[in-house]
């Protein structure tokens, strides 16, 4: 055998073994995803929704207890929280009453992405940022539910 096919042979191996690594990892999230998301679906059954589970980016916290990590998942507001549930099945969930804040930002946290404005929410400990489709829509409800007036946009 030749040294291309040997290295072709080679490349071809460590992409198959690639492939089983990462379809293992695809379905243990998947499978956390959908007990959280389960889970969550059967709690927000008792709870008023104001705003139902849509496609959200989850872009961090300055706020302690708020995980670090970007994420994509799903986005929700009822009467008693604004709750985000992760593609990897993290539920991440904000009471209304300790909202303290409400504002657009073109930048948090260092990071800034063309044509998308940060929806984010103060409390006492800091901020959570989301990306969602109609940022003006989610401020408005999210001001209705609080009575938080939003910040003006700088």
């Amino acid at each position: 055998m030749n040294i291309a096919v040997q290295i072709g042979a080679l490349v071809v191996g460590i992409a198959v073994v690639l492939g089983l690594i990462a379809g293992v990892i695809v379905l243990i999230y998947r499978g956390k995803y959908r007990a959280a998301s389960g889970q969550l679906t059967s709690e927000l059954a008792v709870e008023t929704v104001i705003r139902p589970f849509e496609k959200g980016n989850y872009r961090g916290a300055t706020a302690p207890g708020y995980p670090a990590v970007k994420n994509n998942g799903r986005i929700a507001l009822t009467r008693r929280r604004l709750v985000f549930l992760t593609l990897t099945g993290t539920t991440i969930s904000i009471p209304l009453d300790t909202i303290t804040g409400l504002r657009l930002a073109k930048t948090f946290k260092g990071s800034v992405a063309g044509g998308w404005t940060h929806l984010l929410v103060r409390t006492a400990g800091g901020e959570i940022g989301f990306y969602v489709t109609d940022t003006a829509a989610w401020l408005q409800a999210l001001g209705e539910a609080t009575g938080r007036k939003p910040d003006p946009v700088a």
